[in-house]
């Protein structure tokens, strides 16, 4: 649980949501995509730090859309926040 000023959002408010989100590694098998990416790479047909080489883990789903009153009285619904899925993209 954190409160929602602690999100990073732009939003004043003591209220605390559940936030989970996703962590790990991902190993994948080579596919076609990765064999045609490294010849680019080492072709220098691609800058390197322009793409990522491997999957990462992130939300494949999220929770259901998060609703708060800010510190001045307002009311906000932020969605796709809490993951409730992870996988490797």
């Amino acid at each position: 649980e954190v409160s929602v000023s602690e999100l990073g959002l732009g939003y004043e408010s003591d209220e605390t949501v559940l936030f989970r989100y996703c962590s790990g590694t991902c190993e994948a098998t080579v596919r076609s995509y990765d064999l045609s990416l490294k010849s680019m790479r080492s072709r220098r047909k691609i800058r390197k730090e322009k793409i990522r080489a491997r999957p990462c883990c992130r939300p494949l789903a999220y929770d259901d859309d998060v609703s708060f009153l800010d510190a001045y009285n307002r009311y906000h619904t932020v969605n796709e926040l809490s993951a409730k899925e992870c996988g490797c993209v």
